[in-house]
């Protein structure tokens, strides 16, 4: 960085540039908003799921990391809901829990119709 140069809080710097949004700018970034916190909501969700099968079968995340040949760290990070798993790390964690990956109906999803 430049010795006389300023550094800007994030926060400062978007409250300068939201004062000039439109109101469609605010629709695009309320509707983006709410599917990021819903997404984030899922993960957390997805990974609570696997921590408390994991648990109910009393294994550690090393342990479940060797029987699903899954790195611990991603199975950590899924299960602190910050993971973004592949369906083979999904379907490795599940098998080697005695689990079956499956879709069930979400009562409180809206559906989008096409």
């Amino acid at each position: 960085m430049a010795k006389n140069q300023k550094t800007i809080p994030y926060e400062d710097f978007m409250r300068d540039i939201r004062q000039s949004w439109s109101e469609d700018d605010w629709n695009i970034y309320n509707a983006i908003s709410a599917d990021f916190q819903k997404e984030m909501n899922d993960r957390a969700e997805l990974g609570a799921a696997l921590q408390s099968a994991r648990k109910a079968q009393s294994l550690t995340q090393p342990t479940l990391s060797k029987l699903a040949d899954v790195q611990q760290a991603e199975i950590s990070r899924i299960e602190r809901g910050v993971g973004n798993p592949t369906a083979t790390t999904l379907f490795r964690l599940t098998h080697a829990l005695g689990l079956k990956l499956a879709f069930i109906p979400d009562k409180e999803s809206e559906r989008t119709q096409l």
